[in-house]
């Protein structure tokens, strides 16, 4: 008895070779979320790296330098902005809560800050801010300038707890 080509079980053929393929007799009503997740976690970085770049005030300001600083953590407290529009002069300081911008620093526009501080501290990005502000000032004005904020500061607000910002110092070794 001589061998045949397709010897063997006769049922081993037809169940290796031409099974039954699945065929679908209903619409597949699944949702494919894959590319839902895909965008969305390139928007969640693109939100992340956004957050990161942006400041909080006043954006253009010239930050003093300083060499001794604390690296305690940001407390979301509110920012206070003391800004010089026309850098050589500084005739003209202005004053900004965040990036509102309430005009020259005055007695009018003094007790706006306080509203708006106080209206930051009532609904706090983070318990830790309230009672505390961030003041941010120009390098190149005059101590004279700046004072009237951190007077007002000190004896309208009773603030004992106001936080300075400096520009980002050199790394070390230059």
């Amino acid at each position: 008895m001589g061998l045949r080509p397709h010897s063997g079980h006769k049922h081993r053929r037809h169940r290796l070779s031409g099974h039954k393929k699945n065929t679908l007799d209903t619409v597949r009503n699944d949702i494919n979320v894959t590319p839902l997740v895909d965008v969305m976690l390139v928007l969640l970085i693109i939100f992340m790296l956004m957050t990161l770049l942006m400041g909080r005030g006043k954006d253009d300001l010239q930050l003093p330098k300083a060499v001794n600083f604390s690296s305690e953590k940001d407390k979301s407290q509110p920012v206070i902005s003391v800004s010089c529009e026309h850098p050589p002069l500084c005739d003209d300081v202005e004053l900004y809560v965040e990036k509102t911008k309430l005009g020259p620093v005055g007695p009018q526009t003094l007790k706006e800050m306080k509203e708006q501080v106080e209206a930051a501290w009532a609904a706090p990005k983070n318990p830790e801010g309230v009672g505390r502000v961030y003041v941010k000032a120009d390098e190149r004005l005059p101590y004279s300038a700046i004072f009237p904020v951190i007077e007002f500061l000190n004896k309208q607000m009773n603030m004992s707890n106001v936080d300075l910002a400096i520009a980002s110092p050199p790394p070390k070794g230059k």
